[in-house]
C-alpha cells in the first residue's frame, strides 16, 4: 500500500461511559476504496464522524498528508480537503438542487450569486456521477425522493474537490441501477488519487468496489485486510463472532382472504407483498397512498425526518402511537414503556444502553430496528414497510425478516418496498414492480428472479397496471 494519505492511531471516543471507539487504528490510501465493516453499533459511523470533525476523539491522533489533523468542526475538515456524505442526506428543502450542491462554495459575482454559474456547476456535477437524466438541477429539493436527495449530496462531495471522501451507506437509498452509476463515479475518482472510506452493509458492493477491508466488532478493530484474501464467512464472522447465514426463501403458503382490494390488486392476509422499481418510480408515495386509504402503520424510508422524534427515547418514541393503552386515569405507566422497549430491543437486538437512551443516540440501523418495531407493535392488520433494511447489518437483517414472516404468519398482510432485488425474492409471496408510477401485476415470487426485476425496473417489462 502506498503511503497513507489519512492515518488514525489509537483513536478513542466514548459517550457517557460507553465506549463506541476502542483505539482504532487505519489507514487510507490515496487511489483505495476502503471499506469500514461491522454490525449496527459497531462504532463505524462514529469513526467516520471523527474524520469529519463532527466528532472530536477522545484520544489518539491523526495525520493527513503527514500534517497534524484535528478538525474542530465539519468546515475544517472541508477546508483541508475531507468530505463526507452521510447516509442521512443534509438536504435544504426550501433551495434548490443547485443551491445544495453548491451549499458552502457559492458562486458569486460582486457579491451576488451567479445562479448561472451554479446551475452549470451543479449539472456538471451531476452527470460526473451519473444521475444528468434523474435530477434536474433547477428544481426544488423539497421535490426529491430518498434515493435522488442520496445523489445531490454526493454530488455535493464531488465539487468540493476532497483528498479524502468518506461514504456512510451511500446506496442505502438507491436501486441498483443508481448504485451502479454511483460506482463508476467513484472509481473514477479514486483513479485521480482520492483516499475513499466506505461503509457499507451490502457485502456484495462492498467486494465489487473496495480493495481493503477494516471491521470493527464493539468499537474495536478485529481484522483487517485484502478483500481478495477474505471471503464472505470471515467477513460475517468477524463482524458478527458468528458463521454467514444462508437465507432462504419463503415457503408456498395458503392466501388468506383479502384486506384490501383496488382494481385489479389484491393484498391478502397472511402474505408479504414485495414492491421493486427505480428510485423515483413512485413506489414510496405509493405506499404513502395505501397508508392513507387503509389506515395501515407504516415505516418510512426517512426515519430521521419522517420516523422519530430526536430528541426523545427509545421507549417514548416506541410508544407514541398508542400511548392511550399504556395509561390509566391519565397517567401513562412508563413501566409498560420500558417492557415494551425491552422485549422489541431483545427480539432484534437493538444495541443500546436502555430503553429511555435518546433515540438520536442510536445508530442508523438500529434507528430503523425501533421504527419496525413500533409499527409491528400497533397491530393492524395491515403493515406497510418502506425499505425495510436500509442500513441495516447481516445479522439485523436476518432477525428482521423473521420478524416479518412471524408478523405474517399471525395473519398480518405486509407490504414491502425495497431497492434489493434479493430481498424481494428472499421475503416475499408475491412481487410487483413500480415503473413510472404505475404498479405492474403481481405475479407470484417463483416466477420471477434478479434478471426479470432488473428487466422490469429498466423497461416496465410487465408493468400493465395493477391498480
Amino acid at each position: 500500500m502506498t503511503s497513507p494519505t489519512l492515518c488514525l492511531r489509537g483513536v478513542r471516543k466514548a459517550f457517557g461511559g460507553v465506549l463506541a471507539v476502542r483505539g482504532v487504528d487505519l489507514d487510507l490510501a490515496a487511489g483505495e476504496i476502503h471499506a469500514v465493516l461491522g454490525e449496527n453499533g459497531a462504532g463505524k459511523s462514529t469513526l467516520l464522524r471523527i474524520m469529519a470533525g463532527a466528532e472530536q476523539s477522545d484520544s489518539g491522533s491523526m495525520q493527513l498528508k503527514r500534517q497534524t489533523y484535528a478538525p474542530r468542526a465539519p468546515r475544517d475538515a472541508r477546508a483541508a480537503g475531507v468530505c463526507v456524505v452521510h447516509q442521512e442526506p443534509a438536504i435544504a428543502d426550501h433551495r434548490t438542487v443547485a443551491d445544495n450542491i453548491n451549499l458552502g462554495r457559492e458562486i458569486s459575482s460582486c457579491g451576488v450569486i451567479d445562479r448561472s454559474a451554479q446551475l452549470q456547476t451543479a449539472r456538471m456535477a451531476l452527470e460526473a456521477i451519473g444521475a444528468g437524466s434523474l435530477v434536474d438541477p433547477a428544481a426544488s429539493a423539497s421535490t426529491l425522493t430518498s434515493g435522488t436527495r442520496q445523489l445531490v449530496e454526493i454530488a455535493r462531495a464531488f465539487v468540493s474537490h476532497p483528498s479524502v471522501l468518506l461514504l456512510d451507506e451511500p446506496t442505502s437509498s438507491l436501486g441498483r441501477v443508481e448504485a451502479d452509476q454511483l460506482w463508476v463515479a467513484v472509481r473514477t475518482l479514486a483513479k485521480s488519487g482520492v483516499a475513499i472510506a466506505l461503509v457499507s452493509h451490502r457485502l456484495d458492493e462492498v467486494r465489487r468496489i473496495a480493495d481493503r477491508a477494516t471491521i470493527l466488532r464493539d468499537g474495536a478493530v478485529v481484522e483487517s485486510g485484502l478483500l481478495a484474501i477474505l471471503d464472505d464467512d470471515a467477513l460475517v464472522r468477524a463482524m458478527s463472532g458468528s458463521a454467514i447465514q444462508t437465507p432462504t426463501a419463503r415457503g408456498t403458503r395458503i392466501a388468506g382472504k383479502v384486506c384490501f382490494q383496488e382494481g385489479a390488486l389484491q393484498l391478502r392476509a397472511g402474505e408479504i407483498f414485495g414492491v421493486g422499481g427505480l428510485v423515483g418510480s413512485g413506489r414510496s408515495r405509493w405506499l404513502r397512498g395505501l397508508a392513507q386509504k387503509t389506515l395501515a402503520a407504516r415505516v418510512s424510508e426517512d426515519r430521521r425526518g419522517e420516523g422519530f422524534a430526536q430528541s426523545l427515547s427509545i421507549a417514548e418514541n416506541l410508544t407514541l402511537p398508542f400511548l392511550g393503552r399504556l395509561s390509566r386515569w391519565g397517567i401513562l405507566r412508563s413501566n409498560d414503556q420500558a417492557r415494551l422497549a425491552n422485549k422489541w430491543r431483545d427480539a432484534l437486538s437493538i444495541k443500546c444502553t436502555g430503553p429511555w437512551q435518546r433515540i438520536s443516540e442510536l445508530s442508523g440501523g438500529n434507528q430503523q430496528k425501533v421504527a419496525i418495531a413500533r409499527v409491528l407493535e400497533q397491530g393492524t392488520a395491515l403493515v406497510l414497510v418502506d425499505e425495510p433494511t436500509r442500513g441495516i447489518d447481516v445479522a439485523a437483517k436476518a432477525a428482521i425478516h423473521d420478524i416479518l414472516r412471524r408478523a405474517a404468519d399471525d395473519g398480518h398482510s405486509i407490504v414491502v418496498v425495497s431497492s434489493e432485488s434479493r430481498e424481494l425474492l428472499t421475503l416475499c409471496d408475491r412481487i410487483a414492480v413500480m415503473w413510472r408510477g404505475t404498479l405492474g401485476v403481481a405475479r407470484p415470487t417463483h416466477e420471477w428472479d434478479e434478471h426479470s426485476i432488473v428487466d422490469a425496473d429498466l423497461r416496465g417489462s410487465g408493468a400493465e397496471s395493477a391498480a
